[in-house]
């Protein structure tokens, strides 16, 4: 799995906002979506209601309308007889395929990166490229652009994300440690605001996958004592200990 101006402040205040990310973020958990959609959400409330579009200079507002240009076509619909104009069907953007949708997206956010630096705009742009390339299969190019972002340390909450989407990369690549290393990091950072259930659970899977079925067990124990006793994430979290402890010891990997 964004951008653009939120303060550490600002997401961990309790607040309708940060309620409704909470929300937003079990419910597309819950129903297998994306990073990508997740982060869009956070984009438009970060942007919208923090950001302040009204402040935005002529520059930055071409940048902004072309950042949303970017993610209506990351996120466009796929028809077989759509034309070269994606916007031929109506307001949603539309492509024949995915590859041609990804590389829409890609040339937009390529655009901001390169024309405004480091700036917030160009940070959520860099994310959403390298969630493109991804698509791509441009892995080594989405990585670059991924691990760049999260390393920014003025964008936190587009810095935690593109660490979650590295953490899967890994963890689905099978480069456990890499994915062992970004989920600890993330699950000890005490500026990370969001629900932490996920990342344990992804944790325990790559502890297994390195033959650590006990630590992977103490992972989702320590973290179903944590937090919220009643929701979507801990009862998942909890349904994941319960089929890790049935199943039986299994080899090593490397």
């Amino acid at each position: 799995m964004g951008t653009t101006k939120l303060t550490r402040k600002e997401i961990l205040a309790e607040d309708p906002v940060h309620e409704a990310i909470i929300q937003l973020i079990e419910f597309f958990k819950v129903n297998g979506k994306r990073i990508g959609v997740l982060a869009a959400v956070i984009v438009l409330l970060t942007v919208g209601i923090y950001g302040g579009l009204q402040y935005l200079d002529s520059r930055q507002a071409r940048a902004q309308a072309q950042l949303w240009k970017g993610i209506s076509f990351f996120h466009a619909e796929i028809a077989a007889d759509a034309s070269a104009d994606p916007y031929a069907k109506g307001p949603v953007p539309t492509f024949r395929s995915d590859a041609v949708k990804y590389q829409a997206a890609a040339k937009e956010f390529s655009s901001i990166v390169s024309g405004f630096g480091y700036s917030k705009i160009a940070v959520v742009a860099r994310y959403y490229l390298g969630l493109s390339q991804l698509q791509l299969g441009q892995k080594k190019e989405a990585i670059q652009n991924l691990d760049t972002t999260a390393s920014n340390s003025r964008e936190r909450t587009i810095g935690f994300l593109a660490k979650r989407v590295l953490a899967t990369e890994y963890l689905n690549s099978g480069n456990y440690r890499g994915a062992r290393e970004i989920l600890e990091g993330m699950i000890r950072d005490p500026q990370y605001g969001l629900p932490k259930e996920d990342l344990n659970i992804d944790l325990s899977k790559a502890l297994v996958a390195q033959g650590k079925r006990d630590e992977a067990i103490k992972v989702l124990r320590d973290a179903g004592a944590q937090g919220q006793q009643f929701s979507l994430l801990k009862q998942r979290l909890m349904m994941e200990l319960d089929k890790l402890q049935k199943t039986p010891q299994a080899g090593s990997q490397p």
